[in-house]
């Protein structure tokens, strides 16, 4: 192998490697766009609301009722 073609074939090997370098960038970006973990928090966040208000429903009429029964019956 010549000198030339050395060159010729370090030169491939040199853009495969950019090229797969911005490969991995891409790959990289997108599994951080996935794995947001802000965005995890205020969605874990927002089902443990949304748990509380349904008991707080819940008790709220459960309170009713007794408070009704009471007031039948007191």
């Amino acid at each position: 192998m010549n000198y030339r073609n050395q060159l010729d074939a370090l030169d491939i090997l040199n853009v495969l490697a950019f090229w797969l370098g911005l490969e991995n960038l891409r790959e990289n970006r997108e599994q951080s766009a996935h794995n947001d973990v802000n965005a995890a928090n205020e969605k874990q966040a927002a089902m443990m609301m949304d748990g509380i208000l349904e008991q707080f429903e819940e008790v709220k009429a459960m309170l009713a009722r007794v408070i009704d029964l009471l007031e039948k019956h007191g």
